[in-house]
């Protein structure tokens, strides 16, 4: 992961030094994110019966924000082993998800995580301003230097999943 971000500042440094000063930007504010999505999980309950050996974080895309996820990989989660995983378009691979992240707020990925949400225990991360209106249930988004959450604390509810109270007072945004 490092050599990957070594290149890519090499390469824009050729391109300029503006272009050279994003990439550890970009890559410090994923890993803002992966951090507040990792709290997240900790302040979401799940049913008991949806309990695994592991708790699996499903990704559509290995972005930026899937490669700060790494940081996470193997921390607990409700006496769990987190574990990422990379989803592809096949109806059943969201199945043995217990959340997913969707990164940039890809609208036909959000659709389908919230689809699954509606069968299963899924929790439903988006990126964006709009992501709890495209079907997320926790919408991540940048107002200035922070990154703050709304809540679709009624979408919880359907996917038979709650919040704790510290959680919803930290959110943005509650809408039930």
């Amino acid at each position: 992961m490092k050599e990957f971000f070594r290149r890519a500042l090499v390469a824009l440094a050729l391109l300029g030094t503006d272009a050279a000063q994003a990439v550890p930007e970009l890559a410090a504010a994923a890993q803002v994110k992966a951090a507040v999505i990792y709290n997240l999980l900790l302040f979401i309950d799940w049913p008991r019966e949806s309990a695994a050996d592991d708790f699996r974080l499903c990704l559509f895309e290995g972005g930026a924000l899937a490669a700060a996820l790494e940081t996470f990989a193997d921390k607990p989660i409700h006496g769990r082993r987190l574990a990422l995983r990379l989803v592809g378009n096949a109806p059943d691979d969201l199945r043995a998800c217990s959340a997913t992240a969707v990164e940039g707020g890809n609208p036909a990925a959000l659709a389908r995580a919230g689809a699954a949400a509606k069968t299963q225990p899924l929790l439903v991360i988006g990126e964006g301003t709009t992501a709890i209106d495209r079907g997320a249930m926790i919408g991540l988004a940048t107002a200035g230097s922070r990154i703050v959450f709304d809540i679709d604390l009624a979408a919880l509810r359907r996917a038979r999943l709650g919040a704790s109270s510290k959680l919803l007072r930290l959110a943005r945004q509650v809408v039930e």
